[in-house]
């Protein structure tokens, strides 16, 4: 399989979710990373997490969108913004069984989010990772936690101490610039 790696989109083979990268960190200089996003109907998001390094500011473009931040469900329509802090537990949805949704988000500071979305959906589309997004190699799944800064809130302790020590492992025999290179532009 031939990887485009100049395409400023990807395209997860099987939900359909498409995210457009409006201006990258490298375009930035770290500052921020833009992109936009398509959920088709009845489409999931993350599981409930968090990060600790940048903050994302939604805004929805069509159709309407679930956030569920802390213990709140926010339905945001055409127009609608929310920013979410760092730290705080978060998640979204589609919330239409009947249309999709496109909305932007900025992430700021930027922290490699293009990449580690890039390498998951690269694996995706080469088989490589189940239909959730779950890669078969656990360092590969302990890298891309770690490149996109997020933290599962239903993880046990000791899975998330096992996680980062794995990712560690992967930028010390260089998992990760291999998957950067395959990847990424």
């Amino acid at each position: 399989m031939t990887i485009v790696k100049d395409t400023r989109s990807i395209t997860h083979k099987f939900s359909g979710e498409r995210i457009t990268f409006l201006e990258t960190g490298e375009e930035t200089n770290g500052d921020y990373e833009y992109i936009e996003v398509l959920l088709p109907s009845s489409s999931g998001g993350p599981p409930l997490h968090y990060h600790m390094n940048f903050k994302e500011s939604f805004e929805v473009l069509g159709g309407e969108l679930k956030v569920v931040e802390g213990k709140k469900e926010i339905i945001l329509r055409k127009g609608d913004t929310l920013t979410v802090p760092k730290g705080t537990h978060h998640t979204f949805l589609n919330a239409s069984n009947e249309n999709e949704v496109t909305f932007r988000v900025k992430i700021e500071p930027a922290h490699n989010f293009e990449k580690s979305m890039r390498i998951l959906y690269g694996l995706i589309g080469e088989g490589k990772a189940n239909e959730v997004g779950m890669p078969h190699d656990k360092i590969h799944g302990a890298l891309i936690l770690d490149m996109s800064d997020s933290r599962y809130v239903a993880m046990p302790f000791f899975v998330k101490y096992l996680l980062k020590r794995l990712a560690q492992k992967g930028y010390k025999k260089g998992i990760a610039q291999e998957l950067i290179n395959k990847y990424c532009p």
